[in-house]
């Protein structure tokens, strides 16, 4: 596959903070305003419009319908793109039926294509980064024209799988699932796949697979990451990554825009070490990395990227 042009992508899953508990064993205490929508989401339409560009929101249809779609206004102004993050943010989806499984993704697609500007969604990132064959055939009858799930950094699998395990251990168990190593090796640019392997090319697939980014040894280079990083760090990883012909499609979530005094639950920014970094500081580096991308790239959303890889 080739694109005409080098460009990237700036995308973000908004993950309500109970969904934070629910991984850190914690329980999934809803909050009543949530910060992650009243505070992190406005940040990053800001940061959108300070730099005229476009993102993509994964957004999760049971919270739009709840909360109104005030949520998704910022889309409008900023030109940017509504995807699916689900109807329920449910950790284990990929252990339910093929039958719950698309029960969850229809409701979810009928409640955010009445939400978006444009009237549809066509793209699609699993919680927790996890897929199955049954959730991918059914991401595809949907119509959908790509998934975004896939981080190929298996370092991230390992770092997971070892939080998970030392939660149980504790006797306090997280919500969240290992998932499928192969997974975590896939290639790093988009291509087609099938939904059976989806970490494997197939010009034949009907699904467009968009990769998150990942740097130098596949560290990955998500949010999360970003801010734990040096400037050094980051300015290293992100001028090698750039220098390679894929797109650069960078994930962050909403509570990466958000700090501890922003309404978090103590317990919960004790558990969350991003949360005790200053916002402030926090949204510097990701103004620094939206400049940086506006300036040596065109910045997509991912349904053009997808469209492009052909």
């Amino acid at each position: 596959m080739s694109l005409r042009a080098p460009t990237a992508a700036i995308s973000i899953d908004v993950d309500a903070l109970r969904f934070y508990g629910a991984i850190h064993g914690l329980g999934a205490q809803d909050l009543e305003p949530d910060p992650i929508y009243t505070v992190a989401l406005p940040r990053f339409f800001a940061l959108l419009d300070e730099f005229g560009l476009r993102g993509t929101v994964f957004f999760i249809a049971s919270d739009v319908e709840r909360a109104g779609r005030h949520l998704t206004e910022g889309l409008a102004q900023t030109h940017s793109e509504l995807a699916s993050h689900s109807w329920s943010h449910d950790y284990r989806l990929t252990k339910r039926s093929r039958e719950e499984i698309e029960a969850d993704l229809r409701r979810a697609d009928a409640a955010l294509s009445a939400a978006s500007p444009d009237g549809r969604v066509c793209g699609f990132r699993a919680p927790g980064y996890n897929t199955t064959p049954d959730l991918l055939e059914v991401v595809e009858s949907l119509g959908y024209r790509y998934d975004s799930s896939l981080l190929p950094a298996p370092a991230y699998w390992g770092a997971r799988a070892g939080a998970i395990g030392r939660y149980r251990l504790s006797g306090r168990p997280s919500a969240s699932l290992v998932g499928d190593l192969r997974a975590f090796w896939g290639p790093r640019g988009p291509y087609r796949m099938r939904p059976e392997a989806p970490w494997r090319p197939d010009p034949q697939g009907g699904l467009v697979e968009i990769p998150m980014a990942v740097g130098a040894g596949r560290v990955p280079l998500i949010g999360t990451s970003w801010v734990l990083f040096s400037e050094s760090v980051r300015s290293g990883l992100l001028e090698g990554a750039l220098n390679r012909a894929e797109p650069f499609v960078f994930e962050m979530h909403a509570i990466d825009l958000i700090d501890g005094s922003d309404g978090a639950p103590p317990e919960l920014a004790a558990a969350q070490p991003d949360l005790r970094q200053p916002a402030s500081e926090k949204i510097a580096a990701f103004r620094a990395l939206f400049k940086t991308l506006a300036d040596a790239r065109e910045v997509c959303t991912l349904a053009e990227i997808a469209e492009r890889a052909a």
